[in-house]
This record gives structure tokens, C-alpha cells and sequence, in this order.
């Protein structure tokens, strides 16, 4: 992805919205916890954020950029869609961070709708590579 253009701030807490995504349903799924460990390692993170940057206050403040709003919003959306369930508190959460980024709604839905295929995609992937193993 473009996780390269983000700042270190932005990566740390980026990855504290994925794992409050992940989260976010009370039931980490399969999917959910693999995607989480690839992210990190794409972010280029050893650790987990700190506890308080995941249950605290959702704060946005890093993703000063369109760029960044877009990439952070996308990369949740396909949290919440990796497991082809997206919980209602998910959502909740996605509609949170998308409403402190003043997001309209046809930009949030063509992100809803891009996270769904790509959730697909990596199910479909996932399919394919098991049966060819």
C-alpha cells in the first residue's frame, strides 16, 4: 500500500484504529488478527500502540491530509470488511472517524464499497491458495 507516506505519528495511530476496529464486535476473528499482523509489519511497527491510543478518545488529529484521510479510512473499512462481517459497532466506529474527518457521503460510501471487494479479494485469495498448497 502507501503506508510509506505516513508519518510516524500517523502510523502509530493508524494502527490504534485497527485494533480498535478489530475490537470493536467484542470477537477477534481469524481474518482480523492476520490482517492486524500484516499491517503492523507494512507500517513498520514492533509493538502494539499504547493501551490508552486504543480505548481512549478517537483522535484524529495526525491525519492532517487528504491523502491520510482517505488511506486511514480505507485501510479501517477493510478491518471492519476483512471477515465479511461488518458489525454494527464497526461501523459505529467507521461512521465516527469518517464524521471527525468532515467525510461526505458518497466518498465514504466509494470507500465502504472498495473495502468490501478488497476484503473479497483477500478471502478469494486465501480460497485459492489453500487449494493449491
Amino acid at each position: 500500500m502507501f503506508f510509506h507516506k505516513l508519518s510516524q505519528v500517523q502510523k502509530v495511530r493508524l494502527l490504534a484504529l485497527a485494533k480498535r476496529m478489530m475490537i470493536a464486535d467484542a470477537k477477534v476473528r481469524i481474518e482480523e488478527d492476520a490482517m492486524y499482523a500484516v499491517l503492523r509489519t507494512e507500517l513498520g511497527l514492533g509493538s502494539d500502540p499504547p493501551t490508552q491510543e486504543v480505548f481512549g478518545e478517537i483522535d484524529v488529529e495526525p491525519f492532517d491530509d487528504p491523502f491520510s484521510r482517505l488511506l486511514a479510512v480505507f485501510t479501517l473499512a477493510t478491518m471492519a470488511h476483512i471477515d465479511n462481517n461488518l458489525h454494527q459497532s464497526e461501523s459505529d466506529v467507521m461512521r465516527e472517524v469518517a464524521a471527525r474527518f468532515n467525510m461526505d457521503d458518497k466518498t465514504y460510501a466509494r470507500i465502504m464499497d472498495l473495502a468490501s471487494r478488497q476484503g473479497d479479494l483477500v478471502r478469494e485469495f486465501e480460497e485459492f491458495f489453500e487449494q493449491n498448497t
